[in-house]
């Protein structure tokens, strides 16, 4: 009985420990399948990761702290827009480096003991940095030139308003991006449907005949 009960302990052990080296495994490459990440779940969860940021931001600083006027025309796009992925690059490139910046400032500046807003920065730097490397894998082709970092303003208040409007206007591009992703994603499923039923219309016509 005991040898018995030894092996069942030694047997929920080793399942233990390989699920979480399974856990461990996948932790490191998030949103991947068959070598592929999720790119329509990807771009939802930083749209969602940096509405979080700009709100933890907006109660750390103060809120009420209006638009910085002149805006970020990198990230300003038609909801009709063309889906251009080099140019998608090229802006989520600009995003990560501006919310690099507004995590420097608030770290050394602004709230250096703000710790969940740290880290809801530097999670969503490096959410939006998998987002652009998904971008590169599904449509090929890279940022034809890198942008240059924004630049920050020297004022205590209007690095707060400058910070909170790149933030805003990173939400309303993945805003744009998600809308975006959903409609190609409908039409490769369409696409791949109207693909397969001429397939199934072109065997049934191929029956028929063989019958007649």
């Amino acid at each position: 009985m005991k040898y018995t009960v030894g092996l069942l302990g030694a047997a929920c052990a080793c399942m233990v420990m390989l699920v979480d080296g399974l856990a461990a495994r996948n932790a490191k490459k998030p949103h991947t399948v068959g070598g592929k990440c999720n790119l329509k779940d990807l771009v939802a969860l930083s749209r969602y990761q940096m509405e979080e940021s700009l709100e933890i931001f907006d109660k750390a600083n103060g809120g009420h702290l209006g638009t910085w006027s002149p805006g970020f025309p990198e990230l300003e796009v038609h909801i009709n827009a063309t889906f251009n992925g080099p140019e998608v690059q090229c802006s989520l490139t600009f995003v990560a480096q501006g919310v690099e910046k507004i995590l420097e400032d608030q770290m050394n500046n602004q709230n250096p003991r703000d710790v969940l807003l740290h880290k809801k920065l530097n999670k969503t730097v490096s959410r939006v940095n998998m987002l652009k490397a998904c971008v590169e894998n599904f449509f090929k082709g890279k940022c034809p030139k890198k942008p240059l970092p924004p630049t920050m303003p020297q004022y205590v208040f209007a690095r707060k308003q400058w910070s909170h409007t790149l933030l805003m206007s990173a939400k309303n591009y993945l805003d744009w991006l998600e809308h975006k992703i959903i409609v190609l994603n409908a039409r490769e499923i369409n696409k791949k449907t109207l693909n397969a039923n001429k397939t199934d219309l072109h065997k049934y016509l191929e029956s028929s005949v063989h019958h007649l």
